[in-house]
């Protein structure tokens, strides 16, 4: 019997101990393994180009070139790029930037670990996923009147 190949991750976050954690949780995965990791919105769109990985998890807020940066530098070149947000951050306007930027994915922090393990297949299968409180914010956005996606 064929072992599936495991799903190849970049972590890109600008805390050493965030990235670590995140690293040493997906590795634990049978079907999961980080081939790179990331300080900074440039060094994660250099190590995309480098590892080509299945899925990267990206904090949207890091110094130098930032998470929003990042996705749309690897989505430009890598059109097909699964990429995650995953961040402390909700406001409306980050989570619809970067799903309108190329992200497939957006998880809180905050969330339970099955739930970015969840994610991280579900965007690697080729679907979106988006956590529910984030897809609650999400639609907030286009519920107030003469908002639309323009706005």
């Amino acid at each position: 019997m064929k072992v599936p190949e495991s799903i190849r991750i970049l972590v890109a976050d600008d805390h050493p101990v965030v990235r670590e954690g995140l690293s040493a949780m997906i590795n634990r995965q049978p079907d999961m393994k980080v081939v790179a990791e990331a300080g900074d919105g440039r060094e994660a769109v250099e190590q995309f180009s480098q590892y080509r990985p299945d899925v990267a998890l990206i904090d949207l807020r890091m110094r130098g070139m930032d998470g929003l940066q990042a996705i749309l530098a690897i989505c430009r070149r890598f059109p097909g790029a699964r990429l995650v947000v995953l961040t402390t951050f909700d406001d409306n306007e980050d989570i619809y930037r970067a799903l309108q930027g190329g992200a497939k994915g957006y998880v809180l922090k905050g969330a339970p670990r099955e739930e970015l393990l969840e994610c991280i297949r579900t965007v690697h299968a080729g679907k979106s996923h988006i956590a529910p409180t984030v897809a609650a914010r999400l639609a907030e956005r286009f519920s107030k009147p003469g908002l639309t996606a323009g706005n």
